[in-house]
């Protein structure tokens, strides 16, 4: 198939799965745009292989946002933004996948789908940690100082969330290394590519990613106006780093670590 052909039946998937995120509310219209644009250039540059481990990512990643959804409702009163994804929110998560299959349509390096793969566990592992995470009965603590925080926190971890990242990790490995004569090799780069990413993820939410305090109600969140409708005041963190970021560097993380696993595996 020649790469106008595979671009087009790309987009004409891309498109497709994109408008039933939208319809199922997964998706912002800008959002269901984005993922579009990511997904043409997977399924057109990458090829089936690469296909089939975006669409997992999106489907399963989607699917778990609405599990307990009653119980992490005070966890997304912390978040920025809401569990339905905008264009930024996508990029952050497949804007390296879709760079990967574009740099493979031109140089075919048989170290790009071992990076997509690291950047898809990445992505996967810290949706996973923390969509599964809050459901934990436990109390989520700091990776930094290991004290008790909100759940939703940034850089709150519970051991529920740490077996979830690890099992989003083996997910896109075993999907992605199906039919493939290295396929012990890359679904155990794609679970240690995951989990690093998710741990990775808490580390710079803990530290550097930018959150606010309410002074009326003394409550920490990622939004510049609280639930109660007082403005917000910085507490820590970097002004110009948030959740979308953190994300995007993660992704970035987990395609050098799947690219070094390879290697060293």
């Amino acid at each position: 198939m020649s790469l106008i052909a595979a671009l087009g039946l790309g987009l004409l998937v891309a498109a497709v799965i994109a408008l039933a995120g939208y319809r199922a509310r997964a998706l912002t219209l800008d959002g269901a745009l984005a993922a579009t644009v990511v997904g043409t250039l997977v399924f057109g540059c990458g090829g089936l292989r690469w296909a089939v481990v975006m669409v997992a990512f999106f489907v399963l990643s989607s699917g778990l946002s609405r599990v307990g959804k009653r119980r992490k409702q005070s966890a997304e009163q912390l978040a920025e933004k809401s569990s339905r994804r905008d264009a930024v929110q996508v990029l952050a998560n497949g804007g390296i996948a879709a760079l990967l299959a574009l740099v493979h349509q031109l140089s075919g390096s048989q170290l790009l789908f071992p990076a997509f793969l690291g950047t898809m566990s990445a992505a996967i592992s810290d949706t996973w940690s923390t969509e599964i995470g809050g459901l934990s009965r436990q109390p989520p603590r700091s990776i930094l100082t290991g004290k008790i925080v909100e759940p939703g926190a940034s850089g709150g971890v519970t051991p529920l969330g740490l077996l979830a990242a690890a099992m989003g990790g083996l997910a896109v490995g075993i999907i992605g290394g199906a039919w493939n004569v290295n396929a012990l090799r890359l679904i155990a780069l794609a679970l240690l590519a995951g989990f690093a990413g998710s741990v990775f993820d808490s580390l710079l939410g803990a530290s550097v990613q930018r959150t606010y305090r309410c002074p009326t109600c003394g409550t920490f969140t990622e939004r510049t106006v609280h639930d109660c409708g007082t403005a917000t005041v910085p507490a820590h963190g970097l002004a110009f780093i948030n959740n979308d970021t953190v994300n995007g560097l993660t992704t970035l993380f987990g395609a050098v670590c799947g690219a070094m696993l390879f290697v060293v595996l």
